[in-house]
């Protein structure tokens, strides 16, 4: 057993906390929401469930793939904090203690995640990383120090800083992963990580962000967030993701590439022309691609540092099928009642079986 102070992997607590937290939270957002189930204070609202959705899982799933190397003791402590942080917002959502817990977990998260981004970095494109998630920590806190009225758009930009974070990671993540399995195939990948495309994402995703806030904004961040998502799928269709159809587990974080793309198209539509509900377009980004890249990428993570073949997991496919199920659900059909609740069990069933393989591989 290594000792309290030895360095670990922030991945081995937080990663099976947000799987947990995962499957709980999206039957019980709708649970409080259709009964106003004051027991549940925190997700009677819409503001609520994405609060916990963006800042609690989402951001406990970022540090702990961001984060390689934490003291034992401090990881726990920053785990405690986490989960003192969702019980307090549950109950007390607007308590100085929920408020207190929630701005200290995205302090420290970004504390020990942001330092060696900002170090090591030499490409402008390389830098994002740092000063991305200091602005994922200030959203979280601001949620808390700004006004009601501030909470949707301060939502609204952590769901652009979340596409941008995926637009980026994802590139790093999916492009050397299918290039080195068409390689072990006897082919050849030229195009990986793409600059002038992933340049051009950065900028386009950028620009909406600063421009969104502004009276006449709206119109001009969809354009941006169309072109990129068109720019996302060619991205995508250059990794040439027919040539890995061996690979399952490949095709579960290609999927969920598509769906970041998909998303971008469906919310530039809804902020131009109102192609799309904003609704089904934020559901899109959300389930469908936080939803299918999160789960598929913290179960590669898990079992590659196990020294395990993702190829050989057989619970990587049905999670993100599962996941895809209830985007397509909640995109397709977001008013059904019927709809709302097989979504939310085929999106907890997913998340439960990604509990189930860190509690098997751990064992291992």
């Amino acid at each position: 057993m290594p000792g309290r102070t030895q360095p670990v992997a922030a991945e081995r607590l937080l990663f099976p906390l947000a799987a947990l937290q995962a499957a709980l939270i999206v039957p019980a957002s709708l649970y409080g929401m259709r009964s106003g189930a004051p027991a549940l204070a925190g997700l009677s609202s819409p503001l609520g469930h994405a609060h916990e959705l963006l800042f609690g899982f989402a951001l406990a799933v970022v540090g702990g793939y961001l984060i390689n190397r934490i003291r034992r003791d401090v990881l726990w402590l920053l785990a405690g904090i986490w989960l003192m942080a969702r019980i307090l917002f549950l109950y007390l959502p607007g308590s100085m203690l929920a408020t207190l817990a929630n701005v200290a977990f995205a302090v420290l998260l970004i504390w020990h995640a942001a330092p060696q981004f900002l170090r090591a970095a030499k490409r402008w494109r390389n830098r994002l990383i740092g000063p991305l998630l200091i602005a994922l920590g200030l959203t979280a806190a601001g949620y808390h120090l700004a006004g009601f009225p501030l909470r949707p758009r301060i939502v609204e930009m952590s769901l652009l800083l979340f596409a941008l974070l995926m637009l980026f990671m994802g590139g790093r993540i999916i492009a050397p992963a299918v290039a080195g399995a068409i390689e072990r195939a006897g082919g050849q990948l030229t195009a990986r990580v793409q600059p002038g495309i992933e340049g051009s994402l950065i900028l386009l995703l950028l620009g909406a962000l600063l421009v969104r806030p502004l009276p006449q904004g709206a119109g001009i961040s969809g354009l941006m967030l169309l072109i990129a998502g068109f720019l996302a799928a060619v991205r995508l269709l250059r990794w040439q993701p027919w040539r890995i159809r061996q690979r399952p587990d490949l095709l579960c974080l290609i999927l969920g590439y598509a769906w970041l793309a998909v998303a971008l198209g469906l919310l530039g539509g809804a902020w131009t022309i109102g192609l799309s509900a904003p609704g089904a377009a934020t559901h899109a980004l959300t389930v469908g691609a936080m939803g299918t890249l999160t789960a598929t990428v913290m179960a590669r993570v898990r079992l590659v540092r196990r020294r395990l073949d993702p190829a050989r997991e057989w619970s990587t496919p049905v999670i993100a099928l599962l996941v895809s199920l209830a985007a397509v659900l909640r995109v397709g059909w977001p008013a059904a009642d019927a709809a709302l609740w097989v979504a939310s069990a085929a999106w907890s069933a997913a998340w439960l079986l990604v509990l189930g393989l860190f509690l098997r591989v751990r064992a291992r």
